[in-house]
């Protein structure tokens, strides 16, 4: 026989982490198969947790008017909280019928058209000019020096000269007994000189060839070159009868290549 209690039942409730998303909340019923029937807590269950008997009630303890309770109508595997509200709506009453439209006035007679134009108003003031603005100051920056072209090639030297100048005047047969001034000695043309042929090739810098003994460099110049060689500058040294070029940078790669011409003085 069932037993009467005289006095309130006073329910604290166990708290629980349900479910995937392991939502904190404290369970106040079970039923006999373990599953959660009445709940309450600050965040409504999520949406497909398991634990949640079908018809659980859930009382959101942070919640206001009309979103405090909430009733699983999902399943116990896969949850589904909806509020319940504050009670079904009453029945919409009828609508009333809508009365006769009446009848529509007649339209006015439209007035004449008015010929008087209104005055023209007054011009407004016009601003003065504004101030012309202060003319920029003279640049003092003086642009950048072009880069120097380099150096021209020294000209051919000229051959040297085979024409031996004019014999000088003989001079007058004197009187007897006196023999007459010998004559000035013709001028004697340029001494002779010699020409030598430096080859650069390639990666070379330096080249060598034969030239006599004493012999002193007075010039040079590019007889000719193959491909696209470098620009550059030679140095020429006489040593003996050596004389040695010197580039400063070589020629390039593969057949590029420079021919320099030296004119020599013969001792």
């Amino acid at each position: 026989m069932s037993k009467i209690f005289n006095r309130s039942i006073k329910v604290s409730g166990e708290t629980y982490k349900v479910g995937a998303s392991e939502t904190a909340v404290t369970v106040l019923e079970l039923d006999g198969s373990g599953n959660i029937t009445n709940v309450k807590g600050a965040t409504v269950p999520t949406d497909a947790d398991a634990g949640y008997a079908v018809g659980c009630r859930f009382v959101d303890t942070s919640s206001g008017e009309s979103t405090t309770f909430y009733i699983n109508e999902g399943s116990v595997t896969s949850c589904d909280f909806n509020t319940t509200g504050s009670g079904a709506a009453g029945p919409t009453g009828y609508t009333g019928y809508t009365g006769y439209t009446g009848y529509t006035g007649d339209t006015g007679n439209t007035g004449a058209a008015s010929t008087v134009t209104g005055p023209t108003g007054a011009t407004g003031y016009t601003g003065p000019d504004g101030n012309q603005g202060n003319p920029g100051d003279d640049s003092t920056v003086t642009g950048p020096t072009g880069y120097t072209g380099y150096t021209g090639d020294t000209g051919d030297t000229g051959a040297a000269s085979t024409v031996t100048g004019p014999t000088g005047y003989t001079g007058y047969t004197g009187d007897t007994g006196v023999i007459g001034a010998t004559g000035y000695t013709g001028y004697t043309g340029s001494a002779a000189m010699e020409v030598v042929s430096l080859v650069f090739t390639g990666t070379a810098v330096a080249q060598t060839g034969t030239v006599t003994t004493g012999s002193t460099i007075i010039g040079s110049f590019v007889a000719g070159f193959t491909g696209n060689p470098a620009p550059s500058h030679c140095q020429l040294v006489v040593a003996g009868t050596t004389i040695t070029g010197t580039l400063v940078t070589a020629p390039g790669v593969g057949t590029d290549a420079v021919d320099i011409s030296v004119g020599l003085l013969l001792a």
